[in-house]
């Protein structure tokens, strides 16, 4: 477009010029704004980290992350979805290595009392609490019954089976893997196989035991049924009688703690290398 006698229009190009500021203006705002999320959000799991120390009687801040999109827009609110808190290397008793996690749902933190640091107490809707015992602290809770094969055992790993495979026992000609499995869902039982190699007779022997486990007063409580055993390439098979001796030495009760946030433990569960406890409690007040 020419104006003027001839000289070009400067409307287009200060058009443009002011688009360019007003994106680089948004683009700066929208990063100011990101850091402060990041910045509120932090101080907020800080907050809550030092309370959950306190109640799990931690060495240690356990890890403290606020799901749900926009942390200041939940602030607002003063509610927040779902906190998950998360602690390792937990010593229980004679157990060394215990994980905690648990999922707080509804966590009522008014913004104003974040900011001003006078946060005190912590409402929170439902809380989930879960503690997790690995192959490791097993093992040694298993070789405290002095038997010299559990006390040789090595390498233990941890699977999931139906309680239906545990009462199972394997025709003669079934290799002694498992196949095809699926586990039970978590509830007050549980099957598990515990595998690993100890030496029976001077020979290294893998062998799986297929176990039940029960909530018992808070106590992992570990059932052996039968016994499945692998010297090299041959499967041995262990007469009824001499299985009803030996298994008795695979027992084991694991104290795990109590759960987060004096939650009543309500059902047990295995995962892969992992035998833990969970349960549910409504309406706590964290930092009492």
């Amino acid at each position: 477009m020419v104006t003027n006698g001839g000289r070009p229009s400067a409307g287009p190009k200060r058009r443009s010029k002011a688009v360019r500021r007003l994106v680089i203006t948004l683009v700066v705002l929208l990063g100011l704004l990101v850091a402060a999320d990041f910045g509120a959000a932090a101080v907020f799991e800080h907050e809550v980290s030092k309370r959950a120390q306190r109640q799990f009687n931690l060495t240690d801040h356990p890890s403290v992350k606020v799901g749900g999109f926009s942390f200041l827009l939940q602030a607002v609110s003063g509610e927040y979805d779902l906190v998950t808190v998360d602690a390792k290397g937990v010593p229980v008793n004679q157990l060394r290595d215990v994980e905690v996690h648990a999922d707080l749902r509804g966590v009522q933190a008014p913004l104003s009392d974040l900011v001003s640091g006078s946060l005190t107490e912590v409402p929170v809707r439902e809380v989930v609490g879960q503690v997790k015992v690995k192959a490791a602290d097993v093992t040694r809770a298993m070789a405290a019954n002095e038997n010299q094969v559990i006390k040789s055992l090595t390498n233990l790993t941890i699977d999931p089976v139906s309680e239906k495979t545990v009462a199972t026992k394997p025709a003669e000609d079934a290799p002694a893997e498992d196949t095809a499995e699926t586990a039970d869902t978590e509830g007050s039982t549980a099957g598990v196989k515990l595998c690993g190699t100890a030496e029976i007779a001077g020979e290294s022997t893998e062998l799986c035991v297929f176990s039940i486990i029960t909530l018992t007063e808070n106590l992992i409580s570990v059932s052996p049924k039968r016994i499945e055993l692998r010297n090299g390439e041959a499967d041995v098979k262990l007469p009824p009688a001499i299985q009803q001796k030996v298994l008795p030495f695979f027992a084991v009760k694991l104290d795990p703690g109590d759960l987060p946030f004096a939650v009543t433990p309500t059902s047990v569960k295995v995962e892969p290398g992992v035998l833990s406890v969970k349960g549910k409690a409504t309406n706590l007040v964290l930092g009492k």
